[in-house]
């Protein structure tokens, strides 16, 4: 099998580790790809752990400069400036693929990264393999006349690209009428040793009242209200709220999530995630943004945090607007 496959060089900010969102996403994809036929590039502003890893896989950064400046203050101005530099560096991809000779490229829309990548494909007329996981030049954060910009060159690498896929069916609807090009759908999915259970766990642990658990990294307003709203609720009746991800106990307190009621539980592979829910969990918390100025994005994206949700056999609250990817997905699956 491993014969059959082409050399394949993935290029993006992504990084491809075992962690949550866009990163599980991309590891659990190349998790069975054979590793003596795979290079993985990554900002070195923001690389992968190394004990998070795919085993046997080699490793390289792409060196944008101004890493530091990234996470200052001038974060808006600096990210804007780097957005339009990053094809560039697309010359640094010729010394850190040297001997490995890649067939084909792969990246994720986000970041900086996937310009080098289409770039250096086109150079060296290579096959660009192109993945979406958000609406970027909408969300990016950079400056409005560089976002514009932005988007104009993701519709020309949008349609220079072998194939596409995007995250959800209203995502590739949206890009293949904005960028005039077919795009597949790519919902996010377990990994090949996800555990998975038809039924409600027979026993459970201490009852401590209504557990709730929110799993994933917290994006913007909308998602920090929608949890202290709930953790607000659930104290009224004597309820918790479990918080697993990145999140650190400070920044909780900062945000309003600092209740006594409120724990923040870190960061767990999926295999332990699953069976403490069961355990503790009466409901899982599946949030999208109410904001405005989201719209797009919870239209287009779709929650990462569902293909483990739905292997846990609990119940799950989506919490969304209507016209947002999660609550559509639900209205139109039977059985959910």
């Amino acid at each position: 099998m491993s014969n059959e496959l082409p050399r394949l060089l993935y290029v993006s900010d992504v990084p491809v580790e075992a962690s949550y969102h866009g990163s599980m996403l991309i590891y659990r994809l190349l998790q069975t790809y054979p590793a003596d036929r795979l290079l993985i590039v990554e900002n070195n502003a923001s690389p992968s752990q190394p004990s998070r890893r795919l085993p046997d896989v080699r490793y390289a950064t792409l060196d944008l400069g101004l890493s530091r400046l990234l996470r200052t203050r001038f974060h808006r101005w600096v990210s804007s400036f780097v957005a339009l530099r990053a094809a560039g560096a697309a010359s640094q991809l010729d010394r850190i693929s040297d001997g490995f000779n890649p067939e084909t490229v792969l990246t994720v829309a986000h970041g900086f990264l996937w310009t080098s990548a289409a770039k250096w494909a086109l150079e060296k007329t290579l096959p660009l393999n192109l993945i979406i996981h958000d609406d970027w030049p909408r969300v990016s954060g950079l400056l409005p006349t560089v976002s514009t910009m932005i988007d104009k060159r993701l519709s020309k690498v949008f349609r220079q690209a072998r194939t596409r896929w995007c995250c959800s069916p209203w995502m590739a609807e949206d890009y293949s009428l904005r960028y005039k090009a077919p795009a597949h759908v790519m919902y996010p999915y377990r990994g090949k040793d996800s555990p998975a259970h038809d039924g409600p766990p027979a026993t459970r642990g201490e009852n401590n009242g209504l557990t709730v658990v929110f799993a994933g990294t917290i994006n913007g307003a909308g998602y920090i209200r929608a949890l202290v709203d709930l953790a607000r609720e659930l104290q009224r009746i004597g309820g918790r709220l479990l918080i697993f991800g990145p999140l650190t106990t400070q920044h909780a307190q900062a945000i309003g999530l600092g209740g006594a009621n409120v724990e923040i539980r870190g960061l767990l592979s999926p295999t332990r995630l699953i069976e403490v829910c069961r355990d503790e969990a009466d409901l899982l918390f599946a949030p999208m943004s109410f904001e405005l100025s989201d719209m797009a994005n919870m239209r287009a994206g779709f929650p990462s945090k569902l293909a483990d949700f739905t292997a846990m056999a609990l119940p799950i609250l989506i919490y969304g607007p209507p016209y947002c990817s999660a609550v559509l997905w639900a209205q139109q699956n039977s059985g959910v």
